[in-house]
């Protein structure tokens, strides 16, 4: 029996431009729904355009009552050390545009929020881009703990076969807002500090250089011996007003994210925050479930 099919955008990693899409159903009628969501994702040119759906708790059993991915729950806010906070927004559907060409992803956010304004309402709507080839706005590299082959990504995001959801992914979703005249009034050497790598190189600090309340060293954990690796997806996002960075994460298992956000808000024994949520916060929160291709398919079209 051959393991279902992975939701391709998820892997697809040249994109210039994305944008991020989140809805709460306001409508029960499960034909008008499943319609709206057909609609909207129908006539995708894959060659310009990738498009991963995801599903919150709730959506997913409304639309599969049969079977729900073993560890999936909705967002809960998590209130951490030191007053920081990560709120949850959860809703009920995320949409995942990336392409090279601003204006065909653009094109494609419009034709999901035509038809699905029939039956829910935007809760939260964020463009990304590419900066300068991986770059968060704070000037470090983003994803560069991400799984170095297919295999290792699969690994760590794809649901094994067998369970319920094979095939699919898990998905975190946070929109972070920087404070970015804080973080450039910090020396460069102390921003090394806070993050855990070089600046310039993206070398990972060793030995008594890497501080245990590095963000490196906040999220690079093991839960029981087995490493909690996901694979980021983040794009920032940005005008000179408001900036920062839309955090996307997949992996196979809730406990891969709780585990590190519970460490990044001193949710531990040692109690200790992760530096970087000092100069960002997290405004929005919300996990998600995205179908392997079949299951997208069987549950539009049953």
């Amino acid at each position: 029996m051959s393991m279902k099919t992975p939701q391709a955008g998820i892997f697809r990693e040249n994109a210039q431009h994305m944008h991020f899409l989140e809805y709460r159903l306001t409508s029960s009628n499960l034909t008008q729904i499943k319609q709206a969501l057909s609609k909207a994702i129908e006539n995708i040119k894959p060659d310009d355009i990738s498009l991963v759906v995801s599903f919150g708790k709730q959506a997913w059993q409304l639309l599969q009552p049969n079977w729900t991915p073993a560890t999936l729950e909705d967002f809960v806010t998590i209130n951490g050390q030191q007053g920081h906070t990560a709120p949850s927004t959860q809703t009920d559907l995320f949409f995942w545009i990336q392409g090279i060409d601003m204006g065909m992803v653009f094109d494609q956010a419009m034709q999901i929020h035509n038809h699905l304004q029939k039956v829910a309402e935007l809760t939260l709507e964020q463009q990304g881009f590419d900066y300068h080839h991986n770059l968060d706005l704070i000037g470090f590299e983003d994803g560069t703990a991400n799984p170095k082959t297919d295999d290792l990504k699969v690994d760590a995001v794809v649901i094994p076969a067998g369970q319920p959801g094979e095939g699919g992914s898990l998905v975190l979703s946070q929109k972070w807002v920087h404070d970015m005249d804080k973080w450039n009034a910090v020396p460069v050497h102390c921003q090394e500090g806070i993050v855990g790598r070089t600046k310039d190189e993206n070398i990972e600090l060793e030995g008594d250089a890497m501080p245990d309340d590095s963000h490196i060293s906040c999220t690079d954990l093991k839960v029981d011996g087995v490493a909690m690796k996901i694979y980021r997806r983040s794009a920032p996002f940005g005008t000179v007003q408001e900036k920062g960075l839309m955090f996307l994460a997949f992996a196979k298992e809730l406990i891969r994210f709780s585990s590190q956000l519970e460490s990044m808000y001193g949710l531990t024994e040692e109690k200790k925050i992760d530096q970087l949520i000092n100069y960002s916060r997290a405004v929005s929160g919300a996990y998600w479930f995205a179908p392997a291709e079949e299951d997208l398919h069987q549950v539009l079209n049953q």
